[in-house]
């Protein structure tokens, strides 16, 4: 439990800082300066998944038009499908997080895949820094 709440802190504050007009940087390379890449990488493959989920979910409907690289087409494909949960009735982040649909299963693949972690950690970091009003509990 302490993994997945230290891992989503440090997902916040890096995407706090992705809003800062004056960062240059992109998602990772903060995340390699500020260690968040190691962090993510020390996570268990679950946590990583729950986080990813979460973040989707509460980023939902917030892409709009083409993602060009394979972290943003993820992490549009995932809002997009909460956001299509939300639509078809779907009221709690935790049913959607663990729900299993193709959503889930690509959430899964992204989390478990240990030799391009850089991708689901780009991916969680775009949605985080796309959620509306801060990522609740």
């Amino acid at each position: 439990m302490l993994d997945l709440y230290m891992t989503r802190t440090a997902l916040i504050m890096g995407a706090n800082l992705l809003r800062v007009p004056s960062e240059r940087r992109t998602p990772l390379e903060l995340a390699k300066d500020g260690g968040l890449l190691g962090m993510w990488q020390q996570a268990a493959p679950e946590t990583r998944r729950m986080l990813l989920l979460q973040a989707a979910w509460e980023a939902r409907g917030a892409f709009l038009g083409e993602a060009d690289d394979d972290a943003l087409r993820h992490a549009a494909y995932l809002a997009d499908a909460a956001d299509s949960a939300a639509l078809g009735g779907m009221t709690q982040r935790t049913d959607f997080v663990h729900l299993l649909g193709p959503h889930y299963l690509l959430a899964q693949s992204l989390a478990f895949d240990l030799d391009d972690m850089e991708t689901s950690l780009v991916a969680t970091l775009t949605l985080a820094t796309r959620i509306p009003a801060g990522w609740p509990m």
